[in-house]
């Protein structure tokens, strides 16, 4: 815009922590193995001294730049992020295999805890059934192949079970009837488990990368270890974080429901049965279905509308 100078230009905080961070993490410890030497020969801090005063500042640089540019081409992919570590894979090719095996072990944990729960110890029982209800949706049938998609398809298929709403239908347009303080924690949840999920991958490609350049020097094979470690320890929160934004979704799900109908001028419901008769015919509206009936309220004092 004109007049506006570089320094007024910010990009979003959600940016910045969920892309600038596990590429430029990954990328400084690539470009620093290779700066050491690799793969022309071991890495070797004399090497990395060298290439580091060649390079100066202009190199420095270089490398902030191609790291933002490679986060600006993340961004758009930041939904198929969380979609790859769910276990949403393509039905074809090298990872349809990989999706059957991370099923049947996914299938294997639920019939575990399965079992478990029907112990006679309430000890083992009740911890085995709270377990089940957060790793795994209801309906087995509707098992991924990984842990985290488990994990956030159990919390999909709960929330606003009770009042027979669909969460995936509402949840975007309660979220714009949520209030701020609320808005504010769910995302402070969902940047957590964005920037694990975004960790996970970067740490895993890094890994990959690393092992690659040092797979002549067994001596050096430690530093793709750590760093799939590190891809490991990600993907674990990644999963306890998944389990927060669950509750906090469930949460603002029960509480805001009714308050999104009033800002839709819909009658609110006088009790439960009334509730869910509703949010079938909302569903049916929000999906299209011009048959669907929904009635306003005639009234809004708030914007001193009357509706004859």
């Amino acid at each position: 815009m004109p007049g506006e100078s570089l320094a007024a230009i910010d990009f979003p905080l959600r940016f910045k922590v969920v892309n600038a961070v596990p590429v430029a993490a990954v990328t400084l410890l690539v470009g620093t193995i290779i700066l050491a030497g690799a793969p022309g020969h071991a890495p070797r801090w004399d090497s990395l001294l060298t290439h580091s005063r060649d390079f100066g500042w202009t190199g420095a640089a270089a490398a902030l730049a191609v790291t933002v540019a490679v986060a600006l081409l993340a961004e758009p992919l930041e939904l198929a992020t969380i979609r790859l570590l769910e276990g949403y894979w393509p039905t074809t090719g090298p990872l349809r295999k990989a999706s059957a095996v991370g099923a049947w072990l996914q299938r294997r944990q639920h019939a575990r805890l399965t079992f478990l729960e029907g112990s006679s110890d309430l000890a083992v029982s009740d911890e085995a059934a709270e377990a089940k209800a957060v790793r795994f949706p209801p309906d087995p049938d509707r098992l991924l192949p990984t842990a985290l998609g488990n994990r956030l398809r159990a919390f999909e298929d709960k929330a606003g079970a009770g009042y027979e709403l669909d969460a995936i239908t509402w949840w975007p347009r309660l979220y714009h009837a949520l209030s701020d303080q609320t808005r504010a924690t769910v995302d402070q949840y969902r940047n957590q488990l964005d920037v694990a999920a975004r960790l996970t991958i970067a740490f895993a490609g890094g890994a990959v990368a690393l092992a690659v350049l040092l797979a002549p020097y067994p001596l050096w094979w430690f530093v793709p270890a750590l760093t799939g470690a590190f891809s490991w320890f990600a993907y674990r929160s990644a999963l306890g974080a998944a389990e927060i934004y669950g509750i906090a979704v469930i949460a603002a799900i029960d509480v805001y429901r009714l308050h999104l109908l009033q800002e839709m001028r819909v009658e609110v419901p006088r009790d439960t049965v009334a509730e869910r008769k509703l949010n079938a015919q909302l569903f049916k509206l929000w999906s299209g279905v011009t048959t669907a009936n929904v009635r306003y309220q005639t009234t809004d004092s708030d914007h001193n509308i009357h509706v004859t």
